[in-house]
């Protein structure tokens, strides 16, 4: 299929679930950050998360993570199999996500000496999008979602589940990957039509059922351990 043909289709797709989404971001959006919490350090958990997972799933891993622990601190100090542990039944890459998220923490930790990324809103926009990329364990999914919704730059968040999606309308190849989809999307769309283009996307994919399997473990009851049991720990000192 044609480069137009498929251009054609990505619109068609996009006014299609606007029409089914009015209350837009919707699902897609970043659920409210906790209390105390760096803005952009919440982003990156949440999209750590949502990376080929989808956001019925990251929604309930990020309360059970919430509820688990005091603090996105508590969380970097832990091990990533015990973090894994809250996440829902059948998550996706649950130890390489885990272990991710844990280095992405540390490395923020270790540049800024806070659990805190505000210096990026300080960047330029290039700039800021190196410094995630630089962060160990990021993903380029995550990246881009960072530095679209929390960063209010341009680009677009594409993963592997999105790529299915946009595949089922016509607009990619199956099997075409998911950065060259990226930069295909982030040609096509201007600035300030990136961001709802893609929370529809994610609103779509909260409705596939490949997301939705798997999410029978109450993530938000940890069977064996109590936040008021981790809250004696050192929160302080890097692992």
């Amino acid at each position: 299929m044609s480069a137009a043909a498929q251009a054609k289709k990505l619109d068609a797709l996009i006014k299609r679930l606007a029409g089914e989404h009015p209350d837009t971001p919707g699902v897609g959006a970043t659920p409210p950050a906790p209390e105390g919490a760096d803005p952009i350090v919440h982003e990156m958990v949440y999209a750590f998360l949502l990376w080929e997972a989808g956001p019925r799933l990251a929604g309930a891993a990020l309360e059970a993570v919430q509820n688990e622990y005091v603090d996105y601190n508590e969380t970097r100090i832990g091990m990533s199999d015990e973090v894994e542990e809250l996440l829902p039944k059948r998550y996706p890459l649950a130890p390489e996500r885990c272990q991710r998220l844990r280095a992405s923490l540390n490395a923020v930790f270790k540049r800024e000496h806070a659990l805190s990324l505000a210096s990026l809103d300080e960047m330029a926009k290039r700039d800021s999008r190196a410094v995630l990329d630089s962060l160990e364990g990021m993903t380029p999914f995550v990246a881009s979602r960072v530095t679209l919704l929390g960063l209010g730059a341009h680009t677009f968040p594409i993963d592997n589940r999105l790529v299915g999606i946009l595949a089922d309308s016509g607009v990619c190849d199956a099997e075409e990957p998911a950065d060259s989809v990226a930069s295909r999307l982030e040609r096509h769309f201007r600035a300030g039509q990136a961001a709802p283009a893609y929370l529809l996307l994610e609103c779509a994919g909260a409705k596939s059922p490949k997301q939705s399997k798997g999410s029978g473990r109450n993530a938000s009851s940890p069977a064996s351990r109590t936040k008021g049991a981790r809250a004696s720990r050192s929160r302080t000192s890097a692992p």
